[in-house]
Protein backbone atom coordinates (compact mmCIF):
# COMPACT_ATOMS: atom_id res chain seq x y z
CA UNK A 1 0.00 0.00 0.00
CA UNK A 2 0.91 3.92 -0.31
CA UNK A 3 0.51 6.54 1.98
CA UNK A 4 -0.25 9.77 0.06
CA UNK A 5 -0.24 13.48 0.63
CA UNK A 6 -1.12 15.96 -2.15
CA UNK A 7 -0.72 20.10 -1.33
CA UNK A 8 -2.58 22.56 -3.27
CA UNK A 9 -1.09 25.76 -4.10
CA UNK A 10 -3.25 28.85 -5.07
CA UNK A 11 -1.45 32.53 -5.98
CA UNK A 12 1.57 31.13 -4.43
CA UNK A 13 -0.04 30.27 -1.27
CA UNK A 14 -0.68 26.62 0.07
CA UNK A 15 -4.09 26.33 0.95
CA UNK A 16 -4.67 22.36 1.41
CA UNK A 17 -3.84 19.28 1.86
CA UNK A 18 -5.10 15.82 1.48
CA UNK A 19 -3.54 12.38 2.66
CA UNK A 20 -5.11 9.06 2.28
CA UNK A 21 -3.79 5.10 2.42
CA UNK A 22 -2.04 3.29 4.42
CA UNK A 23 1.82 1.99 5.25
CA UNK A 24 2.15 -1.87 5.87
CA UNK A 25 1.79 -2.66 9.47
CA UNK A 26 4.96 -3.81 11.20
CA UNK A 27 4.78 -7.40 12.40
CA UNK A 28 7.36 -6.36 15.53
CA UNK A 29 5.01 -3.67 16.58
CA UNK A 30 1.51 -4.02 15.22
CA UNK A 31 1.44 -0.69 13.91
CA UNK A 32 3.01 1.61 11.04
CA UNK A 33 5.55 4.05 12.29
CA UNK A 34 5.14 5.81 9.07
CA UNK A 35 1.05 6.56 9.52
CA UNK A 36 1.80 7.29 13.12
CA UNK A 37 4.35 9.98 12.54
CA UNK A 38 1.62 11.40 9.34
CA UNK A 39 -1.18 10.97 11.75
CA UNK A 40 0.43 13.00 14.40
CA UNK A 41 1.63 16.16 12.01
CA UNK A 42 -1.72 16.45 10.85
CA UNK A 43 -3.44 16.55 14.04
CA UNK A 44 -0.76 19.00 14.78
CA UNK A 45 -1.30 21.43 11.59
CA UNK A 46 -4.72 20.85 12.50
CA UNK A 47 -4.59 22.19 16.14
CA UNK A 48 -2.40 25.10 14.62
CA UNK A 49 -4.30 26.07 11.85
CA UNK A 50 -7.93 25.96 14.15
CA UNK A 51 -7.04 26.70 17.64
CA UNK A 52 -4.39 28.93 17.43
CA UNK A 53 -4.36 30.98 14.44
CA UNK A 54 -7.94 31.25 13.86
CA UNK A 55 -8.57 28.97 10.78
CA UNK A 56 -12.44 27.82 10.42
CA UNK A 57 -13.29 24.76 12.54
CA UNK A 58 -14.51 23.01 9.51
CA UNK A 59 -11.27 23.20 7.49
CA UNK A 60 -10.53 20.17 8.60
CA UNK A 61 -12.25 16.84 7.21
CA UNK A 62 -12.02 13.61 8.17
CA UNK A 63 -13.62 10.30 5.73
CA UNK A 64 -13.56 7.21 7.73
CA UNK A 65 -12.98 4.31 6.00
CA UNK A 66 -13.56 0.29 6.82
CA UNK A 67 -10.19 -0.96 6.09
CA UNK A 68 -7.92 1.47 7.51
CA UNK A 69 -7.66 4.11 4.90
CA UNK A 70 -9.49 7.39 5.92
CA UNK A 71 -8.94 10.59 3.81
CA UNK A 72 -7.99 13.65 5.44
CA UNK A 73 -8.16 16.67 3.91
CA UNK A 74 -7.19 20.40 5.16
CA UNK A 75 -8.88 22.99 2.89
CA UNK A 76 -8.69 26.95 3.32
CA UNK A 77 -11.10 28.81 1.29
CA UNK A 78 -8.98 32.25 2.39
CA UNK A 79 -5.79 31.04 2.73
CA UNK A 80 -3.03 34.07 4.29
CA UNK A 81 0.41 34.13 4.84
CA UNK A 82 0.13 32.43 8.11
CA UNK A 83 -2.37 29.49 7.72
CA UNK A 84 0.05 28.93 4.25
CA UNK A 85 3.13 28.89 6.33
CA UNK A 86 1.78 26.78 9.00
CA UNK A 87 1.17 24.09 5.59
CA UNK A 88 4.05 24.37 4.19
CA UNK A 89 5.73 23.08 7.54
CA UNK A 90 3.65 20.07 6.69
CA UNK A 91 4.56 19.62 3.45
CA UNK A 92 8.44 20.00 4.48
CA UNK A 93 7.77 17.24 7.11
CA UNK A 94 5.99 15.16 4.70
CA UNK A 95 8.73 15.75 1.92
CA UNK A 96 11.61 14.47 4.61
CA UNK A 97 9.09 11.59 5.90
CA UNK A 98 8.74 10.25 2.32
CA UNK A 99 12.95 10.91 1.94
CA UNK A 100 13.05 8.56 5.49
CA UNK A 101 10.27 5.95 3.55
CA UNK A 102 11.49 5.82 -0.16
CA UNK A 103 8.48 3.94 -2.05
CA UNK A 104 5.70 4.52 1.03
CA UNK A 105 4.79 7.74 1.25
CA UNK A 106 4.57 9.90 -2.08
CA UNK A 107 4.50 13.78 -1.26
CA UNK A 108 2.88 15.73 -4.58
CA UNK A 109 2.45 19.81 -4.65
CA UNK A 110 0.07 21.33 -7.58
CA UNK A 111 -1.01 24.80 -8.39
CA UNK A 112 -4.59 25.52 -9.48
Amino acid sequence: MLLKAHFVRRNGMLCGCTVSGHDAVSEDTGFSVLCAAVSSAVQLTSALLVDCFGAPEDCVAVRPADDAQNQITVRLSQPDPVHSNILKGLLLHFQALSEDFPGAFRVTVSDT
